[in-house]
C-alpha cells in the first residue's frame, strides 16, 4: 500500500542532483535525446483488511497497474530538461469504490556549469492513494509544485545555495473521513524560501547550514494560517558514493497568525540516505521529526516523528531478498483554544520479499512480498492489524 504524506512544512528542499545522468541508463539514446519507459504491475495480491477497521476488516483482491515514462535532452553535461510521466491504476475486485487512475507530471530544467547551476522544476499529481498514517480513507486530491533555485560555487570549497517554492495541496470538495470535510481543514498553500551555505568534503559530499522561511495558508481554515523558520544544518551525498542522501538535523519556530493559538517549537529531524557498499547490496534509511496537520481541526498541529529501513541483498545473479520495518508515531497534544487533548498513534510495519531477475541485470524483476501492518491508538476505531501478501513485475524497456 502506497502512503503518501501531507506537504510537509518541514521537509528541507532537495534540488535535482547535479550527478545524476540519466541518459547514461536510459535504453534509448538518439543524439542528445534519451528514452526510458518503465511497465509495473505491483501490488498484486490479498489485502486482508481493506479498510483499516479492526471490528470488521473486510478483505479482497487488489493490484495495480503502472506505467513510469522518461524522456529528456541533453547538451553534454551543461544543458539538461527531463519530463517525467507517471499513469497508475489502483484495482479492487469487489469494492469499486476503492479503485482509482492516478496521475503525475514532472518537467525539470538544468543548466549545470563549475561555478553557478540554476534550476527550475513543475510538478503536479493527482492521486487517491492514502495520505500519510493518519487518514485511511483513499481521497483525491492534487498536488501542484512549483520550485526553482540556483547553486553558486565559491572559493575554498565554499558554495551559496537559494531556492523558494510554491506548494498546494486541494482535495476533491466532496471527500470527507470520519464526518470531515477534507477539503475544509487541509487544502493549503505554502510558500517556502530557503538560503544555505554549503562546504566542499569531498567531490561528492557537503556539509549544509541553511534557513527556511515558510507561509502555510489554509483557505477554508484560516484560522491554521501560520508562519515558520526553520535552522537546520547536515550532510548531503550526491549520486556517485556509497553513502548518499541527505541528513540534517534544525529547530522550527511556528507563529500563528491568529493569537492565541498554541505554536510548534521543537527539535526536528529528516533523514533519507542510501548505504549502497557493493552491487549486491543496498541499505535505505528514512526518518525524521516535526510539526504535521491532522484531519482533526480541533487541533492547529500534530507532532510525527518516525523511522524506517530497508535492505536489499543481490545475493544471486537472478534472486535478491528485501527486508522492512517502518515505525511512525503521530503525537496529539494541543488544541485550538489551548487546552491539551493527548494521546499517541502507533503505526509499525515489517516487510520481507524476495524477487527474480528475468536474464539477471537490473531490468525486468519478478517480485513476492509480505508485510504485516500494525496501528496502536487510545482513539475509538482508530486500531487495526493486516497481513498483506502481494507480487510486483516490472518491466523496463
Amino acid at each position: 500500500m502506497l502512503l503518501i504524506a501531507i506537504p510537509a512544512t518541514a521537509q528541507t528542499f532537495r534540488p535535482p542532483d547535479p550527478a545524476n545522468r540519466p541518459w547514461t541508463t536510459a535504453k534509448m539514446n538518439i543524439g542528445p535525446i534519451y528514452f526510458a519507459p518503465t511497465f509495473e504491475l505491483s501490488g498484486v495480491g490479498v489485502d486482508n483488511n481493506v479498510f483499516n477497521d479492526e471490528q470488521d476488516p473486510k478483505d479482497d483482491i487488489t493490484g495495480t497497474l503502472g506505467m513510469r515514462s522518461l524522456i529528456g535532452i541533453h547538451f553534454g553535461e551543461p544543458f539538461v530538461l527531463q519530463i517525467t510521466q507517471n499513469n497508475t491504476y489502483h484495482y479492487y475486485r469487489r469494492y469499486r469504490s476503492e479503485r482509482s487512475i492516478d496521475s503525475g507530471l514532472n518537467f525539470t530544467l538544468e543548466f549545470r556549469t563549475k561555478f553557478f547551476r540554476p534550476w527550475a522544476r513543475w510538478n503536479r499529481v493527482k492521486t487517491s492513494q492514502r495520505l500519510g498514517f493518519e487518514i485511511d480513507e483513499r481521497a483525491e486530491r492534487k498536488t501542484p509544485t512549483f520550485d526553482f533555485g540556483a547553486d553558486i560555487n565559491a572559493a575554498f570549497r565554499l558554495g551559496v545555495s537559494v531556492a523558494a517554492r510554491r506548494n498546494r495541496l486541494r482535495f476533491k470538495d466532496t471527500e470527507a473521513y470520519k464526518g470531515q470535510n477534507l477539503s475544509e481543514t487541509l487544502d493549503q498553500v505554502n510558500d517556502a524560501y530557503q538560503g544555505l551555505i554549503r562546504y566542499q568534503v569531498t567531490e561528492l559530499s557537503e556539509l549544509i547550514a541553511g534557513a527556511d522561511y515558510t507561509r502555510d495558508r489554509f483557505p477554508k481554515s484560516p484560522d491554521r494560517n501560520n508562519d515558520s523558520r526553520y535552522f537546520y544544518g547536515g550532510l548531503r551525498i550526491k549520486t556517485g558514493a556509497t553513502f548518499t542522501g541527505t541528513a540534517t538535523v534544525g529547530y522550527r519556530q511556528q507563529d500563528h497568525v491568529k493569537a492565541g493559538v498554541p505554536d510548534f517549537k521543537g527539535v526536528t529531524a529528516d533523514v533519507d540516505m542510501s548505504v549502497t557498499p557493493s552491487e549486491a547490496f543496498k541499505l535505505d534509511v528514512q526518518g525524521g521529526r516535526d510539526m504535521g496537520y491532522s484531519y482533526i481541526e480541533a487541533y492547529p498541529f500534530i507532532v510525527e516523528q518516525g523511522a524506517g529501513a530497508t535492505l536489499t541483498n543481490r545475493f544471486a545473479e537472478h534472486f535478491d531478498v528485501v527486508l522492512s520495518a517502518r515505525g511512525r508515531w503521530l503525537k496529539y497534544d494541543e488544541t485550538m483554544t489551548g487546552a491539551k487533548l493527548p494521546y499517541t498513534e502507533r503505526t509499525v510495519v515489517l516487510g520481507l520479499g524476495s524477487g527474480y531477475f528475468v536474464g539477471g541485470g537490473t531490468g525486468t524483476r519478478l517480485g513476492l512480498l509480505y508485510e504485516r501492518w500494525q496501528r496502536v491508538s487510545p482513539a475509538d476505531g482508530r486500531s487495526f492489524h493486516d497481513n498483506r501478501i502481494s507480487s510486483n513485475y516490472r518491466f523496463s524497456f
